[in-house]
């Protein structure tokens, strides 16, 4: 048997939600969804397109903090609306109820705030020692009258500007069109001017979301508690904060793969799941344990049909993973084995069907 060590993104691959966008939506108003949509948006801006120093993917869920505890957001609000709210990916319960039986250690990496990582590794039976997230207090944070008059002022500048969309192949700012450069004005000098000047811009400089290179760190974090060596790691994401995490591991002989995955993660991965159900990822961790990482290179090129280690996985082992993906759907591709953009554009399509057009359209 080769050694494992599966780490896994939250939102994506075992949840469908999007639980930052869902607490703008819930407790911003009006416009909480646009609010957020440009201001994650803006984060993709910041860190693909314009790569600003000291800033990383996911920022975005410090960015609404002041803005959430101008409407009043408290840290209990923020557990019990995550909880109630939790949509799993189908399969997901039962399919890693086969993965924690199989006796290799499974760690949540997430950007999400603790109060829904933890939620969900609940549900899932994640130890919440083997949970990397970023950590929130907001009820250590105080606004004044005036504070929250001007952030709600700023919050409907940024949900009014022009919508930003950031062209496929934009490769700085130059290459935006004016309304979208319009609308990165006003974001930069909300969140980098006026926000920072303000008691509540401690906030910025106190949250430390779990996105971009703290992730990777986060991995190797979780490989000194282990023992093994990135090259026994697969590590599943689905969205541009896992993007370093990927590198990492492809770089140390590891397995990346994006689950539904948008641009980013597709791009940056050597494998795409594309599945309405969380049972591939499963097959992908058989496959591993018994021939590694060959094995399911070899699945992934030639498919289920024509690649003979999945063929000989224990008797056992393959019922069980059969009647998961009984009557399911999923497809398995070599990122390097296909065109990228259809990969891509195949991926989206089912983030869209399983998560709904506005969360998969987030990065």
């Amino acid at each position: 048997m080769h050694p494992l060590q599966l780490d896994t993104d939250c939102e994506g691959p075992l949840a469908l939600n999007d639980n930052a966008f869902e607490l703008c939506r819930e407790f911003i108003q009006p416009d909480g969804a646009r609010f957020f949509q440009q201001v994650s948006r803006y984060d993709d801006y910041l860190a693909d397109v314009a790569k600003k120093p000291e800033y990383q993917a996911g920022d975005t869920l410090k960015l609404v903090l002041p803005f959430l505890k101008a409407h009043g957001l408290t840290n209990g609000q923020i557990s019990d609306y995550s909880r109630k709210n939790i949509k799993l990916v189908p399969g997901v319960e039962a399919a890693y109820k086969f993965l924690h039986a199989q006796d290799f250690p499974i760690f949540e990496i997430s950007t999400s705030y603790r109060q829904f990582a933890e939620a969900v590794g609940k549900k899932l039976g994640f130890s919440p020692k083997n949970i990397f997230c970023t950590e929130l207090d907001l009820d250590r944070y105080s606004l004044t009258a005036a504070e929250i008059e001007e952030l709600l002022k700023f919050q409907q500048e940024i949900a009014t500007a022009p919508e930003i969309v950031l062209p496929p192949e934009a490769a700085s700012p130059e290459d935006l069109p004016a309304p979208v450069r319009e609308a990165i004005q006003v974001c930069d000098r909300v969140f980098w001017e006026r926000v920072p000047q303000m008691d509540i811009g401690v906030i910025y400089r106190e949250v430390q979301p779990v996105g971009g290179p703290d992730k990777a760190r986060a991995v190797a974090e979780s490989l000194e508690r282990t023992g093994l060596t990135l090259a026994d790691v697969i590590y599943v994401g689905d969205s541009i904060t896992d993007v370093q995490a990927f590198e990492a591991v492809r770089a140390g002989g590891g397995l990346s793969i994006s689950f539904n995955g948008n641009r980013y993660a597709v791009k940056a991965a050597e494998v795409s799941i594309i599945a309405d159900n969380a049972w591939p990822v499963a097959l992908i961790a058989s496959v591993f344990l018994l021939w590694g990482k060959e094995g399911v290179m070899e699945l992934a090129t030639k498919g289920t049909a024509g690649a003979s280690r999945y063929l000989v996985l224990p008797e056992a082992v393959i019922d069980i993973l059969m009647r998961g993906l009984k009557g399911r759907n999923f497809n398995l591709y070599a990122t390097s084995n296909r065109d990228p953009e259809k990969i891509a554009q195949e991926s989206m399509a089912m983030r869209a069907r399983l998560r709904g057009a506005a969360v998969a359209s987030l990065g």
